[in-house]
């Protein structure tokens, strides 16, 4: 996987909490979604069941850029940070925070393969 989770910032206030990304390599982080889990025995492992998930949109990155998700509701933006790298922002608009204590945690999933239907 080439895109990596780096940390949580300011969890628990919604007006600024994030996760921070890195990417490793060129990529589409279209390719990739964050879900909210339950944190399983040892809090070493996802639970499964029901999770609220975030699937980023189509946007190539270069190595090094940060990928940038704010809990809040927003408008995706980019910004230009230090070593000529940038910053993507994205919002998953939520009303509440998603990591205000360790019983949740983020699971980061690269999508390889998916089907679409709508029923009817």
């Amino acid at each position: 996987m080439n895109l990596e989770i780096r940390s949580f910032v300011n969890a628990g206030d919604l007006s600024k909490e994030r996760i921070i990304l890195k990417a490793l390599a060129d990529l589409d982080v279209g390719d990739y979604a964050v879900f909210r889990s339950g944190v399983g025995a040892g809090r070493r492992e996802p639970t499964s069941g029901r999770k609220i998930a975030y699937w980023f949109p189509d946007e190539k990155v270069q190595v090094n850029d940060l990928v940038v998700l704010y809990t809040k509701k927003g408008t995706s933006r980019t910004k230009p940070i230090e070593g000529g790298r940038t910053a993507y922002f994205f919002y998953w608009g939520r009303d509440e925070v998603l990591w205000n204590d360790n019983q949740f945690g983020a699971v980061l999933v690269e999508v390889a393969a998916w089907q679409f239907m709508v029923p009817g």
